[in-house]
């Protein structure tokens, strides 16, 4: 357990480049970036965004975070929490505009519309993405059903604080807080995995 000085001094820092990278910092802002964009990926990738997508969905929150920063539209920076949500609602937008293109289009479209494409990336990569989600999927499958409900609480865009997710459903904030580190465990090595 980290002793209270460091838990401390971190939400010190955090808090100190939150209102550096307000400033408009860009120092600030990769500090940020580079300590939560993970968080975010992740987030993505238990609401079943492919890899490739979800680092994508992450890198358009952060460019959408700095304009709204620049336009003066952020008053506070609280993250993760706040880049998950947005990477929440442009995730939610890009389903309802796929739904929309779909139903325009003829039925024997409707499974490419419902997988777009990036065609830059190449049938290889797009092959990698499919499996590495498949095998974070997987790894997720094979955590306990409460598990996966303390993901899913923690990590699908509400950032439910730990001590709510451990009242949701009766366990020890401790507790929560080890089974986060065994799922994020998992999918951290399921996703690093070497293809056969």
């Amino acid at each position: 357990m980290r002793p209270v000085q460091d838990v401390v001094g971190q939400r010190e820092d955090e808090a100190g480049l939150a209102r550096r990278a307000l400033e408009g910092e860009r120092t600030a802002w990769d500090a940020l970036v580079s300590r939560h964009h993970h968080r975010v990926v992740v987030s993505l990738l238990a609401r079943g965004i492919r890899v490739d997508r979800a680092h994508e969905l992450a890198q358009e929150t952060w460019a959408r975070l700095l304009q709204q920063q620049q336009k003066g539209m952020l008053t506070e920076l609280r993250l993760p929490q706040l880049a998950i949500t947005q990477a929440t609602f442009l995730a939610a937008d890009e389903v309802r505009r796929v739904r929309r293109e779909s139903l325009a289009g003829a039925v024997e479209e409707l499974p490419e519309s419902h997988h777009p494409v990036d065609p830059s990336v190449s049938a290889e990569q797009r092959l990698l993405s499919e499996e590495q989600l498949s095998r974070a999927q997987a790894a997720l499958q094979q955590c306990s059903a409460s598990a996966q409900r303390v993901f899913q609480l923690a990590c699908d865009g509400q950032e439910l604080p730990h001590a709510e997710v451990a009242a949701r459903v009766g366990l020890s904030v401790q507790r929560v807080r080890q089974i986060l580190c065994e799922v994020r465990k998992k999918l951290r090595s399921a996703l690093e995995e070497e293809a056969p």
